[in-house]
């Protein structure tokens, strides 16, 4: 978000140190939108993530099934990216 102008506040940056102790909701990462005002802005930034996220996957050529970008092989059917 402070790449694109956008000032933020980051809580509980290090509460997965309590994790077990706590629920683990209680222990994950905040970013805190400072100004009201730039809280669209930021859900088009989170949303174009996503987006570049779900592109990163390739698709098995024996069964189709999709794969993140990060594998070499098909998780289903064990054949090779390639």
């Amino acid at each position: 978000m402070s790449e694109h102008g956008i000032e933020v506040v980051l809580n509980k940056e290090y509460a997965s140190s309590a994790a077990g102790g706590l629920a683990p909701i209680d222990t994950w990462p905040e970013v805190w939108i400072v100004n009201d005002d730039d809280f669209g802005s930021s859900m088009n930034i989170i949303e174009s993530l996503d987006v570049e996220l779900k592109t990163a996957m390739w698709q098995c050529s024996e069964c189709l099934e999709m794969n993140d970008e990060t594998f070499d092989y098909c998780w289903k059917c064990k054949r090779d990216k390639s």
